[in-house]
């Protein structure tokens, strides 16, 4: 029996740590809080609700303050959850997650100031529901199967509003605020909160 030397010991902690980043990237990131996803979702609720009365579908005043508290409220929760798992919150599935999600987000916020500016705000909530969709459906690659699906009917979702007009504020409503309630009760019970 030989005794190991300090490159042994650096050697095999080196092979364990390549073997948890292996095996963290591979899996998927199930801390995703259901609580935090009803909370978006009332926040979409409320958002469409004085959406609906100022009589402005897509009015910046309301739905940028909504975006900003719902991904506060998404965040904390998740961090909260994560912590209560005793799981990374910044783990190789989440980096990958917020990787695929940032870029579409960031095109929608793109798009959304260059359709305000050319008087084009009719297209915002399908541009939103569209991008959003398509990120959520990305992201859900590398989370529960859930969101994936979530994603792809966002998507539809856009495509219906930007081409059937009068159905924005109902189908902001339903996806911004009804979807992802159903998506956070579900998420609830699958996934334990």
């Amino acid at each position: 029996m030989t005794i190991p030397t300090r490159k042994d010991e650096r050697e095999a902690r080196d092979t364990l740590e390549f073997i948890r980043d292996t095996m963290e990237s591979a899996t998927s990131f199930t801390a995703v809080s259901g609580w935090g996803l009803v909370a978006v979702g009332v926040v979409g609720l409320v958002a469409a609700g004085l959406s609906w009365n100022r009589g402005s579908i897509a009015d910046l005043d309301i739905w940028v303050p909504a975006a900003v508290v719902a991904i506060i409220a998404s965040a904390t929760t998740t961090a909260s959850k994560a912590r209560k798992l005793e799981v990374p919150l910044w783990s190789g599935s989440f980096r990958k997650m917020v990787w695929v999600m940032v870029p579409t987000l960031l095109a929608g916020t793109i798009l959304t100031g260059a359709l305000w500016a050319n008087d084009a705000a009719s297209l915002l909530p399908g541009t939103w529901l569209s991008l959003y969709g398509a990120g959520v459906a990305a992201g859900g690659t590398y989370s529960l199967r859930t969101f994936r699906w979530m994603g792809l009917i966002f998507l539809a979702l856009g495509a219906v509003t930007l081409f059937w007009s009068g159905s924005e504020l109902i189908l902001m409503a339903a996806s911004f605020g009804g979807l992802h309630v159903a998506a956070g009760i579900h998420v609830i019970r699958q996934h334990g909160g």
